[in-house]
């Protein structure tokens, strides 16, 4: 067993459960502050996208420095507009911005992150704590010693339900389908409706749909090449959510449907509905779609992020509603935080981390309630 005196000469060892940003942004947080960063993700082949665009918030872009020699690739618009659904087009408000996607932001992570230390098809099963370090059991892998373990294991993450069993996400009552329709295969007139714009339009039925481009397929963001990305927030009670989570292959999902999964005949209703509730214009960029996905709105936000050295980040800490446009930039800011606590002395590591802790608490939680407000003003859905 190593002794104290030792274990205060080397860098501290830390353990990221979780491949996704938040856990690939934390990696990279920690190996700049000169951590010995290991991050495990048990999916062994690509990661697919739970979702779609990212509004670019500064806690993300701060993440990628021009040192690093890989750029994150971006879209920009000039304003917003807002389409009515009797068929109005709203004023441009001039209000720049900027977008990216959940592909684009992994894939330029996974450049920047040193490749010998993220480890595909390895899944953190249990840990134990001894008087100097903690023992992660890794499958694919084996046994890791580690001073710190992370959980950057998502909403749906195994350490939190560990951690915090009797806690569970809490549902919204409305759902968000999302999709996307490549540039190249949009009419010249629906081009035209939504080119350099950020697009809300209302729903007749209550609740908003929004649209903007994102980086292409291969992360293209030339004029041509990229794609355009919606959102549309509808009602769903408890059972009209658990029916539209019932893929094509009647597997009943908890949370979400990736492209590919929704049956044919509640694809046809959404399509049809959209007809009836949203701008023309912005019913016919859904009919465009060809595989549109569904997530589920929950809220989530831990009483504590911190056990011991045992750490949540990102949504295994908070779930924030994506209104927000504040999850990926959470994230980004947990691993901005934590690499500033794991700064300390060793000696005031667990000091650092209840520091840590105060702040990721009180940021969580004012995102939480903004989500909340947002949802009521904007949405105008779901039971809260």
């Amino acid at each position: 067993m190593m002794d104290a005196s030792h274990a205060a000469e080397r860098p501290l060892r830390v353990v990221v459960s979780g491949g996704s940003i938040a856990g690939l942004g934390t990696g990279l947080a920690l190996h700049r502050a000169g951590i010995d960063v290991h991050v495990f993700e048990q999916d062994g082949g690509a990661m697919r996208s739970a979702g779609a665009g990212l509004v670019v918030q500064p806690e993300l872009a701060a993440l990628f420095r021009p040192a690093d020699g890989a750029t994150l690739p971006t879209t920009r618009c000039r304003g917003r507009q807002t389409l009515g659904f009797d068929g109005e087009f709203g004023p441009l408000q001039r209000m720049p911005q900027q977008f990216t996607s959940w592909t684009a932001v992994h894939a330029t992570l996974l450049q920047i992150f040193p490749g010998e230390r993220y480890h595909r098809g390895a899944t953190v099963e249990r840990f134990t704590r001894n008087e100097h370090a903690l023992q992660v059991d890794i499958g694919g892998v084996g046994a890791v010693t580690a001073d710190l373990l992370v959980a950057a294991d998502g909403a749906q993450s195994p350490l939190r339900r560990t951690l915090l069993p009797e806690v569970q996400p809490h549902y919204a009552g409305y759902v968000a389908w999302r999709g996307t329709v490549p540039e190249r295969d949009m009419p010249q007139d629906i081009l035209d409706a939504f080119d350099d714009v950020f697009t809300f339009a209302d729903a007749r039925s209550g609740g908003h749909a929004l649209a903007y481009f994102i980086p292409g397929e291969n992360l293209e963001t030339a004029p041509g090449a990229r794609q355009m990305n919606w959102v549309w927030y509808v009602d769903a009670n408890a059972a009209a959510r658990d029916d539209l989570l019932v893929t094509r292959d009647g597997v009943q999902r908890r949370a979400s449907l990736r492209r590919g999964m929704a049956r044919q005949s509640v694809v046809a209703n959404l399509k049809a509905r959209a007809v009836a509730e949203l701008h023309p214009m912005f019913a016919r960029l859904i009919a465009q779609t060809a595989e549109p996905f569904l997530q589920t709105i929950v809220d989530f936000a831990a009483p504590r992020t911190v056990f011991g050295r045992t750490v949540l980040v990102g949504d295994a800490a908070f779930i924030v509603r994506p209104h927000t446009a504040g999850g990926a930039a959470k994230a980004a800011r947990d691993a901005q935080l934590l690499a500033e606590a794991l700064r300390a002395p060793r000696s005031e590591i667990d000091r650092s981390l209840d520091r840590f802790q105060r702040e990721q608490l009180h940021y969580g939680q004012s995102l939480l309630a903004y989500g909340v407000q947002l949802g009521r003003r904007w949405a105008r859905l779901g039971p809260d």
